[in-house]
C-alpha cells in the first residue's frame, strides 16, 4: 500500500531524536508556541457579547438558539443536511460507536487523547492501539492492517495537530475488511 503524504520526511523540521527538541538546544520549530490546550477565543468583545446573549436567553444547552445556529452553519459549511453538536469529543465518539453498532475491537492510534479509548471502553469495546506515522503522528495504515483480527469492527482515525488522518486509506482498509 502506498500513501501520498504532504510531509517531506527528509526535512530538517522532522524530530528524529531528543536532541532535535528546542528544550535540548535545537532551534524551535515554530516562531510562536502552539498552545494545544488553550482555547483560541478570537475577538474578545464579540465573544463576550455572544456569551452575554446566551446568558440573557436563559437557554444554556439542549438545542438552544445558539446551538441550532452553530449546527446549521456547520452543516452549510460541510455541505450536509444534518449536523448534531455534542458537548465534547468523547460523547461524540460514544454516539458514533452506538450508531454504527460497533462491538469487539476498534483500532485507534497509539498517540491520541485518552478519551478515544475511554469512549470505546465505556461501550464495552476493546481499543486496539496501532502505530502512528512518525512524520504525521496520525494512524499508519500499514500498522492498521497488522492489527486487524476477526473481532475488528472499526477504525478510528484521529486528526492531530491540524493534520487530517489518512481517511481515504483507512476507509479502503475498512471496506476490504
Amino acid at each position: 500500500m502506498k500513501l501520498v503524504r504532504d510531509v517531506d520526511v527528509t526535512s530538517d523540521k522532522i524530530i528524529r531524536s531528543a536532541a532535535d527538541l528546542a528544550i535540548n538546544g535545537a532551534p524551535p520549530m515554530f516562531a510562536e508556541p502552539i498552545h494545544v490546550g488553550r482555547p483560541n477565543i478570537g475577538d474578545h468583545k464579540r465573544f463576550l457579547q455572544r456569551a452575554s446573549n446566551i446568558l440573557d436567553s436563559g437557554w444554556l444547552s439542549n438545542n438552544g438558539p445558539i446551538a441550532q445556529e452553530f449546527e446549521q452553519r456547520i452543516a452549510s459549511f460541510l455541505g450536509v443536511k444534518h449536523c448534531v453538536a455534542m458537548c465534547n469529543g468523547t460523547i461524540a465518539l460514544e454516539i458514533a460507536t452506538r450508531a454504527l453498532e460497533l462491538k469487539g475491537e476498534v483500532i485507534v492510534p497509539s498517540y491520541t487523547f485518552i478519551a478515544t479509548a475511554h469512549a470505546l471502553q465505556w461501550q464495552e469495546i476493546t481499543p486496539i492501539f496501532a502505530d502512528i506515522d512518525p512524520a504525521t503522528h496520525n494512524l499508519d495504515p500499514a500498522a492498521v492492517w497488522r492489527m486487524i483480527t476477526p473481532r475488528t469492527t472499526g477504525i478510528i482515525g484521529v486528526h492531530l495537530w491540524g493534520r487530517a488522518s489518512p481517511v481515504k486509506e483507512l476507509e479502503a482498509i475498512a471496506r476490504e475488511h
